[in-house]
Protein backbone atom coordinates (compact mmCIF):
# COMPACT_ATOMS: atom_id res chain seq x y z
CA UNK A 1 0.00 0.00 0.00
CA UNK A 2 2.75 2.45 0.90
CA UNK A 3 4.68 1.64 -2.27
CA UNK A 4 1.63 2.54 -4.36
CA UNK A 5 1.34 5.92 -2.65
CA UNK A 6 5.02 6.66 -3.17
CA UNK A 7 4.86 5.55 -6.78
CA UNK A 8 2.02 7.94 -7.59
CA UNK A 9 3.48 11.07 -6.00
CA UNK A 10 4.79 12.45 -9.28
CA UNK A 11 2.53 10.70 -11.75
CA UNK A 12 0.33 13.72 -12.61
CA UNK A 13 3.24 15.35 -14.48
CA UNK A 14 3.64 14.43 -18.10
CA UNK A 15 6.70 12.49 -19.22
CA UNK A 16 8.02 15.54 -21.05
CA UNK A 17 7.68 17.71 -17.93
CA UNK A 18 9.49 15.15 -15.80
CA UNK A 19 12.40 15.00 -18.20
CA UNK A 20 12.45 18.71 -18.99
CA UNK A 21 12.63 19.93 -15.40
CA UNK A 22 15.70 17.79 -14.88
CA UNK A 23 17.93 20.07 -16.98
CA UNK A 24 17.71 23.07 -14.63
CA UNK A 25 20.39 21.69 -12.25
CA UNK A 26 22.59 20.92 -15.25
CA UNK A 27 22.20 24.49 -16.50
CA UNK A 28 23.35 25.73 -13.08
CA UNK A 29 26.32 23.35 -13.23
CA UNK A 30 27.30 24.61 -16.67
CA UNK A 31 27.27 28.22 -15.49
CA UNK A 32 29.43 27.41 -12.45
CA UNK A 33 31.89 25.35 -14.48
CA UNK A 34 32.13 28.04 -17.16
CA UNK A 35 33.27 30.49 -14.47
CA UNK A 36 35.91 28.01 -13.27
CA UNK A 37 37.08 27.37 -16.82
CA UNK A 38 37.56 31.11 -17.22
CA UNK A 39 39.44 31.21 -13.92
CA UNK A 40 41.77 28.52 -15.23
CA UNK A 41 42.92 30.89 -17.96
CA UNK A 42 43.08 33.96 -15.74
CA UNK A 43 44.86 32.44 -12.73
CA UNK A 44 46.82 29.52 -14.07
CA UNK A 45 48.13 30.91 -17.31
CA UNK A 46 47.54 29.33 -20.66
CA UNK A 47 50.00 26.45 -20.62
CA UNK A 48 49.36 22.99 -19.23
CA UNK A 49 52.21 21.91 -16.91
CA UNK A 50 54.25 18.87 -17.86
CA UNK A 51 53.24 17.18 -14.59
CA UNK A 52 49.61 16.91 -15.76
CA UNK A 53 49.06 13.30 -16.78
CA UNK A 54 47.74 13.63 -20.32
CA UNK A 55 47.40 9.85 -20.69
CA UNK A 56 44.95 9.57 -17.78
CA UNK A 57 42.94 12.50 -19.15
CA UNK A 58 42.75 10.84 -22.56
CA UNK A 59 41.80 7.50 -21.02
CA UNK A 60 39.00 9.06 -18.97
CA UNK A 61 37.72 10.97 -22.00
CA UNK A 62 37.75 7.86 -24.20
CA UNK A 63 35.94 5.97 -21.42
CA UNK A 64 33.31 8.71 -21.22
CA UNK A 65 32.83 8.77 -24.99
CA UNK A 66 32.63 4.96 -24.97
CA UNK A 67 29.82 5.20 -22.40
CA UNK A 68 27.58 6.85 -25.00
CA UNK A 69 26.91 3.36 -26.43
CA UNK A 70 25.48 1.81 -23.25
CA UNK A 71 23.67 5.08 -22.48
CA UNK A 72 21.87 5.19 -25.82
CA UNK A 73 21.27 1.43 -25.68
CA UNK A 74 19.64 1.75 -22.26
CA UNK A 75 17.47 4.61 -23.46
CA UNK A 76 16.35 2.57 -26.48
CA UNK A 77 15.57 -0.45 -24.31
CA UNK A 78 13.56 1.72 -21.89
CA UNK A 79 11.53 3.18 -24.74
CA UNK A 80 10.79 -0.32 -26.08
CA UNK A 81 9.85 -1.54 -22.60
CA UNK A 82 12.69 -4.07 -22.40
CA UNK A 83 13.49 -3.34 -18.78
CA UNK A 84 15.80 -6.30 -18.11
CA UNK A 85 18.05 -5.31 -21.02
CA UNK A 86 17.97 -1.67 -19.91
CA UNK A 87 19.09 -2.71 -16.43
CA UNK A 88 22.08 -4.48 -17.98
CA UNK A 89 23.10 -1.29 -19.80
CA UNK A 90 22.62 0.71 -16.59
CA UNK A 91 24.94 -1.75 -14.81
CA UNK A 92 27.58 -1.19 -17.52
CA UNK A 93 27.25 2.57 -17.04
CA UNK A 94 27.64 2.12 -13.29
CA UNK A 95 30.93 0.28 -13.85
CA UNK A 96 32.17 3.03 -16.15
CA UNK A 97 31.10 5.70 -13.66
CA UNK A 98 33.05 4.06 -10.84
CA UNK A 99 36.16 3.86 -13.06
CA UNK A 100 35.84 7.56 -13.90
CA UNK A 101 35.47 8.51 -10.23
CA UNK A 102 38.64 6.55 -9.38
CA UNK A 103 40.43 8.13 -12.36
CA UNK A 104 39.50 11.67 -11.34
CA UNK A 105 40.76 11.08 -7.81
CA UNK A 106 43.98 9.59 -9.22
CA UNK A 107 44.69 12.76 -11.22
CA UNK A 108 44.80 14.94 -8.12
CA UNK A 109 48.34 13.86 -7.23
CA UNK A 110 49.79 14.76 -10.64
CA UNK A 111 49.91 18.55 -10.18
CA UNK A 112 50.54 20.20 -6.80
CA UNK A 113 47.60 22.21 -5.51
CA UNK A 114 49.97 25.10 -4.69
CA UNK A 115 50.37 25.92 -8.37
CA UNK A 116 47.71 28.04 -10.04
CA UNK A 117 46.85 25.30 -12.51
CA UNK A 118 46.78 22.61 -9.81
CA UNK A 119 44.46 24.59 -7.55
CA UNK A 120 41.95 25.38 -10.28
CA UNK A 121 42.19 21.84 -11.68
CA UNK A 122 41.53 20.26 -8.29
CA UNK A 123 38.61 22.56 -7.49
CA UNK A 124 36.99 22.10 -10.88
CA UNK A 125 37.55 18.35 -11.07
CA UNK A 126 36.32 18.05 -7.48
CA UNK A 127 33.10 19.82 -8.41
CA UNK A 128 32.69 17.54 -11.42
CA UNK A 129 33.49 14.56 -9.17
CA UNK A 130 30.47 15.46 -7.02
CA UNK A 131 28.26 15.25 -10.09
CA UNK A 132 29.80 11.90 -11.03
CA UNK A 133 29.08 10.63 -7.52
CA UNK A 134 25.49 11.84 -8.04
CA UNK A 135 25.43 9.91 -11.31
CA UNK A 136 26.73 6.78 -9.58
CA UNK A 137 24.06 7.09 -6.90
CA UNK A 138 21.34 7.66 -9.52
CA UNK A 139 22.46 4.63 -11.52
CA UNK A 140 22.67 2.54 -8.37
CA UNK A 141 19.18 3.62 -7.25
CA UNK A 142 17.73 2.79 -10.67
CA UNK A 143 19.40 -0.61 -10.66
CA UNK A 144 18.24 -1.43 -7.15
CA UNK A 145 14.69 -0.38 -7.94
CA UNK A 146 14.70 -2.44 -11.12
CA UNK A 147 16.09 -5.54 -9.45
CA UNK A 148 13.84 -5.45 -6.38
CA UNK A 149 10.54 -3.90 -7.50
CA UNK A 150 10.28 -4.36 -11.26
CA UNK A 151 6.64 -3.21 -11.38
CA UNK A 152 7.55 0.10 -9.78
CA UNK A 153 10.52 0.48 -12.14
CA UNK A 154 8.20 -0.08 -15.09
CA UNK A 155 5.74 2.55 -13.88
CA UNK A 156 8.51 5.07 -13.21
CA UNK A 157 10.75 4.71 -16.25
CA UNK A 158 11.12 8.49 -16.31
CA UNK A 159 13.54 8.21 -13.36
CA UNK A 160 15.88 6.05 -15.42
CA UNK A 161 15.44 8.45 -18.37
CA UNK A 162 16.50 11.31 -16.11
CA UNK A 163 19.55 9.41 -14.89
CA UNK A 164 20.52 8.73 -18.50
CA UNK A 165 20.01 12.38 -19.42
CA UNK A 166 22.19 13.34 -16.45
CA UNK A 167 24.87 10.95 -17.68
CA UNK A 168 24.72 12.51 -21.17
CA UNK A 169 25.34 15.92 -19.61
CA UNK A 170 28.27 14.47 -17.65
CA UNK A 171 29.83 13.15 -20.87
CA UNK A 172 29.56 16.63 -22.38
CA UNK A 173 30.85 18.30 -19.21
CA UNK A 174 33.87 15.99 -18.95
CA UNK A 175 34.71 16.42 -22.66
CA UNK A 176 34.74 20.22 -22.30
CA UNK A 177 36.76 19.87 -19.09
CA UNK A 178 39.33 17.70 -20.91
CA UNK A 179 39.66 20.18 -23.77
CA UNK A 180 40.11 23.15 -21.44
CA UNK A 181 42.44 21.57 -18.90
CA UNK A 182 44.54 19.24 -21.06
CA UNK A 183 44.57 20.66 -24.58
CA UNK A 184 43.98 24.43 -24.39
Amino acid sequence: MAAENIGTLMDPASERAKRGAFFFPMLFTSIICAAWFLARFLWAGTSVPKAADFGVGVALTVLMLFSIGPMSGARTKLIRGEDAAALGRLAALLGIAVLVVVGIIATWWAVPIGTGYGGIYDITSGWILLYFVGGVLGLLASLMKGKQVLERFQSERWVAHNVLSFWGELVLLWTVFFIVFYIA
